[in-house]
């Protein structure tokens, strides 16, 4: 998996996932930075493979004074939405003095990355407080599956990037254990994980479909279908998930200082 495929995955869902998944993330994300371990108000916070920044955002609504958002993927870098600035760089290479920010959100980003390691080093260079989050490894939903079936009556096969992220990457870190060493390897001392139900609002099949389709391993594939196969794709998908109850997701919220 080469970390450019990733990256281009993400820019090209970009328009997709601002329509779809980012409403599920602007709430874990909330419930992330609830849990952070520095008062948020007046802080300088950095987003670090921020997305479309919903973390970030959080951060703004919680009271920071400033918050730049730090991705690789700069196509999703370009909905973060006002009062952000934005740059280019990698989270194990941050282009920051130390100190720089009072805080670090790293909202699901460390399983993105190669070296997790490194890049908690970087964050501990230039903050002394960190917020990230995880997927808990024993999750998963029905709906998940049932689009991915909908979608491969269609041709959809899922990306080798995308299983070698979640069978490699993901895996490595999304346990407290593994965090909480990543945490504690980097210098901090103080280290507390917590797993979080977070209501996503995601309830209607409209919703979660949008949720789905706009995915990184998904986008791509529905949006190079006909106009036509598209809407014949999405009815499928739709009524495979038919009734849902509200799809409630677990994470958990590393907090270190």
């Amino acid at each position: 998996m080469r970390d450019v495929d990733v990256a281009a995955a993400y820019d090209n869902a970009a328009a997709a996932w601002k329509r779809g998944p980012e409403a599920a993330y602007a709430r874990m994300a909330e419930a992330l930075v609830a849990t952070a371990p520095v008062p948020l108000a007046g802080a300088r916070v950095l987003d670090v493979g921020a997305g479309t920044a919903v973390a970030g955002r959080a951060a703004l609504a919680a009271g920071a004074a400033s918050v730049v958002a730090a991705d690789i993927a700069t196509g999703m870098l370009r909905y973060r939405g006002p009062g952000i600035d934005a740059v280019c760089a990698d989270a194990a290479r941050l282009p920051f003095g130390s100190g720089t920010f009072d805080l670090v959100t790293a909202s699901f980003c460390l399983g993105h990355l190669p070296e997790p390691a490194r890049a908690v080093e970087e964050i501990r260079r230039v903050s002394t407080a960190l917020s990230a989050s995880a997927f808990t490894p024993d999750w998963t939903h029905p709906v998940k599956a049932a689009v991915d079936e909908a979608m491969a009556g269609f041709g959809f096969a899922i990306p080798i990037w995308y299983r070698e992220l979640k069978e490699g990457r993901e895996a490595a870190v999304n346990d407290p254990d593994a965090l909480e060493r990543l945490a504690r390897g980097a210098g901090f001392s103080d280290v507390r994980v917590v797993r979080l139900e977070v209501d996503t609002g995601l309830s209607s099949a409209a919703d979660i479909v949008d949720w789905r389709l706009g995915m990184a391993h998904l986008a791509a594939f529905f949006q190079g279908l006909p106009a036509d196969v598209q809407v014949e794709a999405r009815a499928a998908a739709e009524a495979a998930v038919g009734d849902s109850d509200p799809v409630v997701i677990p994470i958990l919220a590393l907090s270190a200082s």
